[in-house]
């Protein structure tokens, strides 16, 4: 048959490079065909009669490596490199190919810094309830993730396809489509299967905004069977023009999508507020809650107190998964869980024993008794208590049979809370009288002023007995005694030392040049708390002012020693030839240390506080001048910062490393790998040295002169490949998954590699790979299958295309033998095939994905066991999906596929 799967014996026929015999006639479905306008058809027809001479040249289509075979660019040494050693040919196409992955990755990095440029960019705005400014972010960083950052990681595959159209004449020909499939395999199972064992043993990373991942992971798989409707039902072997806009118009729809999950429209991963105690509660309710709170604790708790003491109340499965991730983010800086319970069912019991200060909470179970036994058991498991309450009575209970005199063991143990630091250890015998039910036991707790996290220890019962003597039933005693499920309490204590709230003064300020640089000191404030020493990280952003020209950079660490409440930060403001202008910069505050918080009120809320700083002219010195000359002034000076920054790139073009400083100790010596590899890639950094640096238009320019960069080594990379697969025998579509993809993928590994050891969570690792995968499709595939399906539908008649296709049988749905219309082709084929093989295992290894969050807690990581049969089966997935994908191809074509 034709365009999906020619006969066997029509292809060895015109294999070797040469013009295209006829193929078989067959019986053509013509259900289409009654809008179709005949006489076009028969035109071209009689036009490529007319004309045979231009119609064998242009069917002629000789494979890129033999004589009058070319690519868009190579082979550089023409009909003269066909002649060379075929042995020698594959090594420097081997070597160049990998040569020219190394290329693309080094100006893919150039391109991911001008996206981060630009989707880092902020604004200020007035918000008129609360009389302050506020910034934010341009750039939502779902929208950036799936739209410039996807862009960036993807930029080769999509270039290579765009590129191929237009190289082709509109043709869909070369590595494009089976790069985008070979690489979205690789990346679902290669790069996934990675992340999983970069995961320390028995650690996890789970995916922590679930509908995000949803969305992505949903479209990272419908894409691919959209590609098979399209190709094999809708249309076959035809990607008509609503077909082409609707996939690329499904891009802004996963976008839109992604931003609303985002957003929290279709549900929220995010941690409910600390003051709630259940999802359902009314404000009313907790209003009641608080109150008890503090009637219970005191009225002198601050809001960070009650709602610890309300978290400890709250109803919560905790799970093994659960503490495993306590475990990773503490490990990698991440949010830590309260993890400060042993059980899960944690309610307030309406038969504690009361007093100030201390909260008893989740009452026990109640046994049925035994007329015979004495059993002896804590009334309240567990016990939340104020570091300054002074005490924690603990009450124990005795029922049964009680009628004669008893005594049971009791001593504390350390959890994270430790005796001599935290409270005064006590143990002894607690006797009970004849008839008496309950003691009391007092446990002293020792308030410092140093801010700790909450912590726990224990107090437990052991020896029970009755009579006075150690329970061991005999004969001759019926009553014996034993413990009661509730033997162990645990006590809570909650800190009451705050190490206070940090903040600038204001949100925004105003300093003032004068005619030498002056240094001035900001004022952070600290309130609410001064226990132990606090640090926290400072540094300064440009904005309009540029650092180095406007201001004197400044980053560091500030301290405040306990019961500092203000600490300053230095500014140098400096001398500018400005005598009219107003630039602003930002200075931020972020990780607190030692407790200590910052003001989510503030600017920048709870993770940073920004003070943005305006830079005027000293109005003893102002003078007025043209605003014109001024804006002028001020672009000048941008642009003298650009210029500087871009010699400062052929600097580090030029050195090993970037030219480290040889001060810097022995760890900043280049060791003998990267001298080789720098010699190696040095022609393209200096070429990339070429491209503007961010400081332009805000990073644009570097990013149109990347991505123009890119489509110039991607075309050098289609062509290699090319010759390579073509002197190794190997079809185009085997290159395209294997060698292609491989290459273009590799940096992704790396970088996703990375994200998985450094973040807390699976986020950017997964959801990279699910969204990339679902914008090659939507981008890479759609914007050039779009423009040619519309250049198709208004081009003039081409005879080429009507010797191609004119009698192929898989396109009879257009119409007869010579009354086709004209139709941008896309074969299904092997096309098809390995989409439909890739749909598959992208399915599965999502599934599996799932399994390892329900079994693990996590995607990725788990104990060693897991992690190697998740990695393993996803890395013989891969192999499948390469294996049969191959043996089709090479089944469709009907053996070797050497040119001659």
């Amino acid at each position: 048959s034709g365009v999906g799967g020619a006969s066997r014996a029509h292809k060895r026929a015109y294999r070797g490079g040469g013009r295209r015999s006829p193929p078989p006639r067959a019986s053509a479905t013509t259900r289409r065909s009654s809008h179709r306008a005949p006489g076009r058809g028969v035109a071209a027809a009689a036009a490529a009669e007319a004309a045979p001479a231009a119609v064998a040249a242009m069917m002629s289509d000789k494979a890129i490596c033999v004589k009058g075979g070319s690519g868009v660019v190579l082979p550089l040494g023409g009909d003269g490199e066909q002649e060379w050693p075929r042995a020698l040919r594959i090594i420097l196409y081997l070597l160049g190919l990998a040569w020219c992955f190394m290329g693309v990755a080094i100006i893919a990095d150039v391109f991911m810094g001008a996206i981060e440029k630009v989707t880092s960019k902020k604004i200020r705005r007035y918000n008129k309830q609360t009389e302050r400014w506020y910034t934010f972010e341009v750039w939502n960083p779902t929208v950036s993730n799936l739209t410039l950052m996807a862009l960036g990681s993807s930029a080769p595959e999509i270039m290579l396809n765009v590129i191929d159209i237009f190289a082709k004449d509109y043709y869909l020909e070369g590595l494009g489509p089976g790069t985008i499939v070979g690489s979205a395999a690789f990346n679902m199972l290669m790069i996934i299967s990675v992340c999983i064992m970069s995961i320390p043993d028995d650690e996890v990373r789970y995916i922590k905004e679930v509908p995000v991942y949803i969305v992505t992971a949903s479209f990272s798989v419908f894409a691919y069977v959209w590609l098979l409707i399209i190709l094999l039902w809708s249309s076959p072997h035809i990607v008509e023009v609503w077909e082409g806009v609707v996939t690329f118009l499904l891009f802004p729809v996963l976008t839109v999508t992604a931003w609303c999950a985002d957003k929290g429209y279709f549900g929220s991963t995010e941690s409910r507020k600390s003051l709630s105690v259940h999802e359902d509660m009314t404000p009313e309710e907790l209003a009641d809650a608080e109150s008890r709170v503090r009637c219970e604790h005191g009225d002198n708790l601050t809001s960070e107190q009650i709602a610890r003491i309300l978290a400890i109340q709250q109803t919560t499965n905790v799970s093994r998964a659960k503490y495993r991730v306590h475990a990773t983010r503490q490990m990698f800086g991440g949010k830590k869980l309260k993890m400060s319970v042993e059980k899960t069912m944690l309610r307030i019991s309406a038969m504690g024993f009361r007093t100030s200060k201390v909260m008893p909470f989740a009452d026990k179970e109640t046994d049925d008794d035994d007329a015979d036994t004495c059993i002896y058991e804590f009334s309240i498991d567990k016990y939340a208590v104020l570091e300054n309450a002074g005490q924690v009575v603990v009450k124990v209970t005795r029922r049964g049979n009680i009628a004669k005199p008893g005594r049971v063991y009791y001593q504390t143990e350390d959890g994270t809370a430790k005796h001599e630091s935290d409270y005064v250890k006590v143990e002894g015998w607690l006797e009970f009288g004849a008839e008496e039910c309950e003691k009391h036991i007092q446990i002293a707790i020792i308030d410092d002023a140093v801010y700790e996290e909450d912590e726990d220890f224990y107090i437990t019962l052991s020896d029970p007995s009755n009579n006075g003597k150690i329970s061991a039933p005999s004969s001759d005693d019926k009553v014996s005694a034993r413990l009661g499920p509730t033997s162990k309490a645990i006590i809570t204590i909650i800190d009451d030392d705050e190490a206070g709230i940090l903040s600038f003064k204001e949100d925004t300020m105003t300093l003032y040049m004068t005619a030498e640089d002056c240094e001035h000191q900001i004022l952070v404030c600290r309130r609410q708390g001064g226990c132990g020493e606090v640090k926290l990280s400072y540094a300064t952003e440009s904005d309009s002012a540029l650092a180095g020209k406007d201001f004197e950079e400044a980053k560091g660490e500030l301290v405040f020693q306990p019961q500092q409440m203000e600490a300053f930060i230095p500014i140098t403001i400096k001398n500018a030839p400005r005598y009219d202008t107003r630039e602003r910069f930002r200075l931020v505050l972020t990780e607190p240390t030692g407790g200590a918080k910052l003001d989510e009120q503030k600017d920048g809320g709870a993770a940073k506080n920004i003070l943005t700083i305006n830079i005027e002219v000293d109005p003893t010195v102002k003078k007025h001048i043209d605003h014109v000359r001024s804006a002028l002034i001020r672009n000048w000076d941008r642009s003298k910062v650009g210029h500087a920054n871009w010699a400062e790139q052929f600097k580090q073009a030029l050195w090993v490393n970037g030219g480290e400083d040889a001060d810097d100790g022995d760890e900043s010596q280049p060791s003998c790998m990267d001298k080789v590899m720098h010699c190696i890639t040095l022609p393209w950094k200096l070429l990339f040295a070429l491209v503007p640096p961010t400081d332009y238009c805000g990073g644009w320019v570097c990013f149109l002169c990347s991505l123009i960069m890119i489509g110039v080594v991607t075309m050098f990379i289609g062509d290699m490949a090319s010759l390579l697969g073509c002197v190794m025998c190997v079809p185009d579509d085997i290159t395209a998954i294997t060698l292609v993809a491989l290459g273009t993928s590799l940096p992704d590994t790396f970088a996703s590699k990375t994200a998985a050891e450094q973040d807390p969570y699976a986020d950017a690792s997964v959801g990279n790979v699910t969204g990339s995968n679902s914008v090659n499709v939507f981008l890479g595939l759609g914007l050039p299958w779009m423009i040619a399906a519309f250049f198709w539908a208004g081009a003039e008649d081409d005879p080429k295309w009507f010797s191609k296709y004119g009698s192929d049988p898989d396109l009879g749905w257009l119409g007869p033998i010579g009354q086709r219309k004209q139709a941008f082709v896309a074969p299904a084929g092997s096309l098809a095939f390995s989409v439909a093989i890739f749909s598959t295992c992208a399915g599965i290894c999502l599934a599996l994905l799932a399994v390892r969050r329900r079994v693990y807690g996590g995607e990725l990581g788990g104990p060693r066991a897991g992690k190697l049969v998740s990695a393993g089966f996803l890395v013989l997935l891969w192999l499948f999906y390469i294996a049969v994908s191959a043996a089709n191809t090479i089944s469709t074509m009907g053996g070797s596929s050497c040119a001659k």
